[in-house]
């Protein structure tokens, strides 16, 4: 896992390094560090790297502008320029630059020893990555081995988890539009980077990791509302930058301990299955609908709610079928459209008088009133088992 730039910079300031521009990129993430004198060398920059430069093979300011430009296009976090013997001074054309895109560009002055700069941020990387990894595998032994406590408290004290917090573990699925031309694994390795950044702010309260196609986040000593916000805000810009994928949020809005994350785990897992189910009919999905979701998915067995259903809104279904008709369509946007006939009729593309024949025939069907609170409470429940069964 990569080290946050911000991070890195307060701990290399004690070897004189100074930022020059860039300010918002401080947010980059650092793979690696690496040493790059020319444009021919940036070529073969893979992103994510924390560069260093002296000037060397240049021999004009041009040729520094765009070495700093083509670092950036290489997605490099960001650049430190030797300043004294090779480099004797950064344009106002670069500080510019690095300012507008958001590029992090420092300086140093030439007497200071690259190598041990380079040794010490390498080290801070070396030991991020540890802690990241020894973190990442607690949580998964805390939530896929419960019963092995051994495993994971420990962990969690050496961290500095207390046990008085509340934690909440949510997650959010990611899944290809088209899986022939998207390598998905890569893709999430640039989720995980997206998220971390994105839930900057919230830096000292949420630990994001990768599961497969899953992203779990355990969120420590923060209120629901807060995460709740924070991750609705994170599920439409993941949905905006990734365009290629899908995203399904699973998010519980009970808490958990630090011996209880599977139950965390388990809750939010539900609601991530409800959410797919849900967009996989391209249903509007409502927070206030999950718990009675949640409700029918913990149910042991799924026979009565299949009854339930064929008993209710099966006969308007077999109906479809034989005659080539829209009756459940209409039926399920009128419910999914808080049961007003304007707005379904437009949903539906329909003219309101034709809504209202539909609607009559609906009724006369089912043999029901869609008046009465019975009648309509009943078709309503049948439309959420719909996408259950």
């Amino acid at each position: 896992m990569s080290v946050g730039l911000k991070y890195l910079y307060n701990e290399i300031k004690k070897h004189e390094v100074k930022l020059l521009a860039g300010e918002k990129g401080l947010k980059n993430k650092v793979r690696w560090t690496q040493l790059v004198e020319s444009e021919e060398v940036a070529n073969f920059l893979q992103g994510g790297e924390l560069l260093f430069t002296t000037g060397l093979a240049m021999t004009s300011k041009e040729d520094l502008f765009k070495l700093v430009k083509k670092t950036h296009e290489m997605l490099a976090s960001g650049i430190i320029l030797y300043i004294g013997r090779y480099i004797n001074e950064v344009d106002e054309e670069i500080i510019n630059y690095c300012n507008e895109n958001n590029y992090p560009v420092f300086s140093v002055s030439w007497g200071v020893e690259m190598r041990d700069t380079m040794r010490y941020l390498s080290a801070r990387i070396i030991e991020s990555e540890r802690k990241y990894m020894e973190l990442a595998n607690a949580i998964k032994d805390a939530i896929f081995l419960p019963e092995h406590k051994e495993l994971f408290l420990p962990v969690f004290n050496k961290v500095g988890y207390k046990e008085n917090w509340n934690y909440y573990v949510t997650m959010i699925e990611a899944n290809s539009k088209d899986s022939d031309n998207i390598d998905l694994n890569a893709e999430m390795i640039q989720v995980t980077n997206f998220i971390d950044i994105e839930l900057n702010y919230v830096r000292n309260h949420f630990f994001v990791f990768n599961v497969g196609h899953l992203n779990i986040i355990v969120f420590n000593n923060i209120v629901y509302e807060e995460i709740e916000e924070a991750m609705k805000k994170l599920y439409i810009k993941l949905m905006k930058e990734f365009t290629g994928l899908e995203f399904y949020l699973g998010l519980d809005k009970k808490d958990c301990t630090l011996e209880t994350f599977h139950n965390g785990y388990e809750a939010s897992k539900k609601i991530l299955q409800i959410n797919k189910l849900l967009r996989h009919e391209k249903s509007n999905i409502r927070f206030s609908d999950i718990d009675v979701y949640r409700l029918f998915l913990e149910m042991d067995s799924k026979e009565n709610l299949k009854k339930f259903y064929e008993n209710n809104l099966g006969k308007l279904e077999a109906y479809d079928n034989m005659n080539d008709t829209d009756y459940l369509q209409v039926i399920t946007s009128y419910y999914e459209n808080n049961c007003k006939m304007n707005e379904t009729a437009s949903a539906l593309f329909i003219h309101r008088n034709t809504l209202n024949y539909k609607m009559n025939k609906i009724e006369e069907i089912l043999d029901i009133n869609l008046d009465d609170i019975s009648d309509k409470s009943k078709i309503y429940l049948c439309t959420i088992i719909k996408y259950l069964l």
